[in-house]
């Protein structure tokens, strides 16, 4: 009886120990302050700058909205730049990582790119919703394999609210439509070049993405050339601006510089990052000021060739893409030249 009756006692001081417990995550302060804290670590103001800088230090910046809130920081790369970016969902009155991704801004020399991060941890000291958010982050960086631990401190305003960008730039709306374009350059009927856009899908990359590339394609290689300036080494550029002459030109099947455009069109949700490229990789410092555009061909026709050009009108901005005029020589074997 005895061993019974101390049973009992031992269950129902276990029931009432367990019931009085408090998930600290879900505990609301009476000023409004969510207590979502996981961790136990000194954390302060001056942890909002990521890496110190006498002059410029990178320091972490946010937005949030209804559903998230978004964290970041970048830090310079020569001319370039690279932005590191955390998206926490919103979870009752917490937050938990939804995903994380890099951003390398090769502004106007080099490819940009985004790039999935792995977050191996994510620590909450304090959550004031739409105020104040602290807390830790381990993760790897997607390009030099290595691992970073960084505390965060950031104080949200009004200011920092940011809705979700839901005007995507994509490649169907802007030329798609506009593209191929046909091009009988003699005028007898039949199509000896093409303005096309090509589709290339990278599964290699997370997240996946379309890239799409313009050129001026011949629709009989043997007999109907694209011409480029002999020079010592590649790549060969196809664009010509005034002046130019046909001479000292040949036709290059490698190492061209043929595309006019690249189009990158990522899956969702990264596609507020849709971009054409637009810088000296893709004859940006042709296709941005206020010259004419021309290619340089060479057909066979009789057996005998006969120089010409076509010229078009090429803008990203505007979406605009067109074949303006075409020019072929009368006289076999005759170069031409625009002034």
């Amino acid at each position: 009886m005895l061993l019974r009756n101390l049973l009992l006692v031992l269950l129902a001081y276990l029931f009432f120990s367990c019931s009085s417990i408090t998930a600290p995550e879900e505990e609301e302060n009476p000023d409004g302050l969510v207590n979502c804290s996981n961790i136990e670590i000194n954390i302060s103001a001056g942890d909002n700058i990521v890496i110190p800088h006498a002059t410029n230090p990178v320091i972490w910046e946010g937005t949030y909205n209804e559903n998230s809130v978004k964290i970041s920081y970048t830090k310079p790369i020569d001319t370039e730049s690279e932005t590191f970016t955390f998206v926490f969902e919103k979870a009752g009155n917490c937050l938990k990582i939804e995903r994380a991704f890099k951003f390398y801004d090769g502004k106007q020399v080099d490819v940009s790119a985004i790039t999935a991060i792995n977050v191996s941890e994510f620590y909450t000291k304090e959550w004031e919703t739409d105020k104040k958010l602290t807390g830790l982050l381990i993760y790897t960086d997607p390009h030099d394999k290595q691992e970073y631990t960084h505390k965060f401190w950031l104080e949200f305003t009004e200011e920092n609210y940011a809705t979700e960008n839901t005007n995507y730039a994509l490649f169907e709306d802007c030329l798609s439509s506009k593209l191929p374009i046909d091009i009988d350059v003699n005028k007898d009927g039949f199509v000896d070049y093409k303005m096309i856009a090509e589709k290339v899908r990278d599964v290699g990359n997370i997240p996946q993405f379309n890239r799409y590339v313009m050129k001026l394609i011949s629709t009989n290689e043997n007999e109907n050339q694209i011409l480029s300036p002999r020079r010592n080494q590649g790549p060969y550029t196809v664009l010509f601006e005034p002046p130019f002459t046909s001479e000292n030109t040949r036709q290059y099947f490698n190492e061209v510089k043929n595309a006019l455009d690249i189009f990158y069109e990522f899956d969702a949700p990264y596609q507020s990052f849709n971009y054409f490229l637009n810088n000296r990789l893709t004859y940006k410092e042709f296709l941005a000021n206020e010259k004419e555009d021309y290619y340089l061909i060479k057909m066979g026709l009789d057996a005998e060739e006969y120089y010409g050009w076509i010229q078009f009108k090429f803008n990203s901005e505007t979406c605009t893409v067109e074949i303006i005029d075409t020019y072929l020589n009368p006289n076999a074997d005759e170069h031409i030249s625009v002034n």
